[in-house]
């Protein structure tokens, strides 16, 4: 039955494009791609795929998550509890491609398969934005702009802390709340970091073409088997997009695409919601305390995360003012809602509204974007992005600094959480409809098989 989705997929994208009319060709010239290519090589070496430098300690886990995908047939069960397997289901997307290539190779090349498909993923984001045409050194500075996209952290952990933070530690949690930067992201949640960061580049760059809403659907059909938050995320965009080009010019949806993306969404829906009551959910003022307390930590941390920098943008932006008011709308919700034992909600689900900040940042750069009466340079902008690089700074510190670790792909995860089958990675496989399109499980193999298998591929 998956086979079905996916050639229900593969058929549904030769009908919504119009393949005759694609041109296939470079965004820039050579030169300027392989210095952008390079510069996502680098990156990713100091994120936690390839374990180069020190990776964060999330990686134990998603370490452990990879190792299940290439030892265990899918779908993979850790445990029959009452008659009801729990299955592996959250977040797999990113991992599955490094997997089954070192389901042929062996388990020893599935670090590398997996730092070269996030370099990528990486590559493809940069490529995707909109960076100077020509090689120079207005080309380097704003990848380094991309690369150090963040808050101003630093200023809410002196404020808060009162006093200098230690280097390396995470500047990002100095309040209840938290928007990761790019960096962060890449480097504690690449798995959902990168179809997030691809999905929100590929809706600005084709959002406003007549031909984009079929591509949309099966975009968002894509988008739920790699992570649940990237359609979070970008709902107020999409609506944003059927409003403005949808509803005013009668746009038809063609039938084929809309029912693959009905059908694939509600595949993804049912598997991803397998006991998610077990998933902590609130509201961030229950957990603050007081409301006082909580309104002045809201404040600070929208003005610092979001707000200074999206009011700064305002005045000088020649286009997508929409854009720019939907993010700064989604970015002051979403500290409202906790859901996830870190809040993932927040920390997912805001990766759109930051992304399009980012490329509305870049676009100010660009000087065919600078309005005649107002060519005066940015500063105030470059001072509060220069002010955000010390959180993305002090993750690539904490990649040098803290001691290397290499992956250990013996134990399950499981193992890796003391026994506990976590909630937001396994669910209870317990629905007939589920039941009757996926296949059987397979109880995922110990630690002594995965041994002899490394032994026989070695």
């Amino acid at each position: 039955m998956p086979s079905f989705f996916s050639l229900l997929l593969a058929y549904s994208f030769r009908t919504a494009i119009d393949w005759q009319q694609v041109v296939w060709q470079l965004p820039y010239r050579k030169s300027v791609c392989l210095t952008i290519v390079t510069a996502a090589l680098v990156w990713c070496a100091f994120g936690g795929a390839g374990h180069f430098v020190a990776a964060s300690i999330d990686w134990q886990a998603r370490d452990v998550v990879l190792g299940d995908l290439v030892y265990g047939d899918w779908p993979i069960s850790y445990a029959i509890r009452d008659g009801v397997h729990y299955i592996l289901r959250s977040a797999i997307g990113y991992f599955l491609p490094a997997a089954l290539f070192a389901k042929m190779l062996g388990i020893q090349v599935v670090d590398l398969a997996l730092y070269l498909w996030t370099a990528l993923g990486a590559a493809l984001f940069l490529l995707s934005l909109p960076l100077p045409q020509r090689p120079g050194l207005r080309l380097l500075l704003l990848l380094l702009v991309a690369v150090m996209f963040s808050g101003m952290d630093l200023l809410g952990a002196l404020a808060y802390w009162g006093e200098w933070p230690e280097f390396p530690v995470r500047l990002e949690w100095w309040t209840r709340f938290s928007y990761p930067s790019l960096s962060g992201q890449l480097f504690w949640a690449p798995n959902h970091a990168l179809p997030i960061w691809l999905g929100t580049t590929l809706f600005y760059r084709h959002w406003r073409h007549p031909a984009f809403p079929p591509f949309a659907l099966l975009l968002c059909s894509l988008l739920a088997l790699w992570t649940p938050f990237a359609l979070l995320g970008l709902a107020p965009f999409f609506l944003l997009s059927v409003l403005q080009y949808g509803v005013s010019q009668n746009q038809k949806i063609p039938l084929t695409p809309l029912i693959t993306t009905i059908l694939v969404m509600a595949l993804m829906g049912r598997l991803l919601t397998l006991n998610i009551d077990e998933i902590p959910a609130t509201s961030s003022l229950q957990q603050a305390g007081t409301a006082k307390g909580f309104v002045l930590s809201y404040l600070v941390f929208a003005l610092l995360e979001f707000g200074a920098l999206s009011l700064a943008m305002s005045l000088r932006l020649r286009h997508s003012c929409g854009i720019l008011w939907i993010s700064v709308a989604t970015l002051g919700l979403l500290p409202l809602l906790v859901f996830g034992p870190n809040n993932d909600l927040m920390l997912r689900a805001s990766a759109p509204s930051l992304v399009m900040l980012l490329i509305l940042t870049l676009t100010i750069f660009q000087p065919a974007n600078t309005p005649p009466a107002q060519g005066t340079k940015p500063w105030l902008i470059v001072a509060m992005l220069s002010i955000g690089a010390f959180t993305p700074i002090h993750e690539f510190g904490r990649a040098v600094m803290v001691r290397r670790w290499l992956p250990n792909y013996d134990h399950t995860l499981v193992d890796q959480q003391h026994g506990v089958l976590p909630p937001h990675y396994i669910g209870r496989f317990d629905r007939v409809d589920l039941q009757w399109i996926l296949r059987d499980p397979a109880i995922i193999p110990g630690r002594a098989q995965r041994q002899a298998t490394k032994v026989r591929d070695e």
